[in-house]
């Protein structure tokens, strides 16, 4: 493994049990095996390396999300999938996704790959909206509706407050993603 990959690797897990403020340098450093040197030949500070490890997170993330959806018939399976694969990533990339759901480093959201992410989501949003399949809404209340209770329940759970992995209610959270933007609401079904 290249030195570049080592630091970013060792980053990752550093910045994951510490967090961006706690982990040092030096501890980044010493785990990867690498000297001051070849440390700030490739990142100046950091800043500069956390936004990296943080851009390689989000990037692992939107590809699986994305694969999972535009794999899907129709827009219920492409909603259900995409929580579905939100989960699935969070349990199979714990250091990650501690990682996402800490601080966003500037930058992110402007770099190129987010953008085609967006824009390629976006397209698949607006063309299920224009069959009717799913509610005319923005993008922002999109993601809110479609990802933010998996998200809250992913970050209670890394973080040890919830135990039951977020794959044993998966379809619960797929099925209520699915009601809250399916442009003819479903009734919510009573055991």
């Amino acid at each position: 493994m290249r030195i570049r990959d080592r630091l970013l690797a060792a980053a990752e897990r550093e910045f994951a049990e510490h967090g961006a403020l706690e982990a040092t340098l030096a501890q980044i450093r010493s785990a990867a095996g690498a000297s001051v040197g070849a440390l700030y030949h490739h990142f100046p500070d950091k800043a500069d390396l956390y936004r990296q490890v943080w851009a390689n997170a989000l990037a692992d993330y939107q590809d699986h999300f994305w694969d999972a959806v535009a794999d899907s018939v129709g827009a219920e399976q492409g909603i259900t999938a995409g929580v579905r694969e939100h989960l699935h990533w969070v349990t199979e990339n714990r250091d990650r996704a501690r990682i996402l759901t800490a601080a966003r480093p500037r930058g992110v959201r402007e770099n190129q790959g987010n953008r085609e992410f967006l824009t390629v989501v976006a397209r698949w949003w607006r063309t299920h909206a224009a069959y009717g399949a799913v509610r005319d809404l923005g993008l922002d209340v999109v993601y809110a509706l479609w990802l933010g209770p998996a998200q809250e329940y992913s970050r209670q759970w890394l973080v040890g407050d919830i135990p039951t992995s977020p794959l044993d209610i998966a379809d619960e959270l797929a099925d209520a993603a699915w009601r809250a933007l399916a442009s003819t609401p479903r009734p919510i079904q009573t055991p």
